[in-house]
C-alpha cells in the first residue's frame, strides 16, 4: 500500500490560521455595526434617543443609540485585534 500523506501547499496554514480572525471580524460588523438592523431592534429605529422597553437589559440601552455605541465600540476593539492578529501572519519577512 502507498503511503498518503497529507501536504500543505505554501501558505495554506497561514490561511487556515487567518479563517477564524477574519470570520470573527466579519460576524462583528453584522452583530456591532449593523446592530439596529436587528430583528430584534429594528422597531426601534424610528426613535434613537428615546427609551426602549426591548433594550433595557442591551449594553448601553434603553436608548438605541447607546446600545448601538456600546456593541459598536465593543466590535470596534475586537477587530482591531483580530486586523493584528491577520497582519502578524501575513507581515512581511525582513531578511
Amino acid at each position: 500500500m502507498n503511503n498518503l500523506r497529507l501536504q500543505l501547499r505554501p501558505g495554506m496554514g497561514r490561511a487556515l490560521a487567518a479563517a477564524l480572525p477574519t470570520a470573527l471580524a466579519l460576524y462583528l460588523v453584522a452583530r456591532g455595526w449593523l446592530y439596529p438592523f436587528w430583528p430584534d431592534t429594528i422597531g426601534a429605529i424610528g426613535h434613537l434617543f428615546t427609551a426602549d422597553p426591548l433594550l433595557n437589559g442591551a449594553w448601553g440601552g434603553p436608548t438605541l443609540a447607546g446600545a448601538w455605541l456600546a456593541h459598536a465600540m465593543i466590535a470596534l476593539g475586537l477587530q482591531a485585534v483580530c486586523y493584528a492578529i491577520v497582519w502578524s501572519l501575513y507581515r512581511p519577512v525582513k531578511r
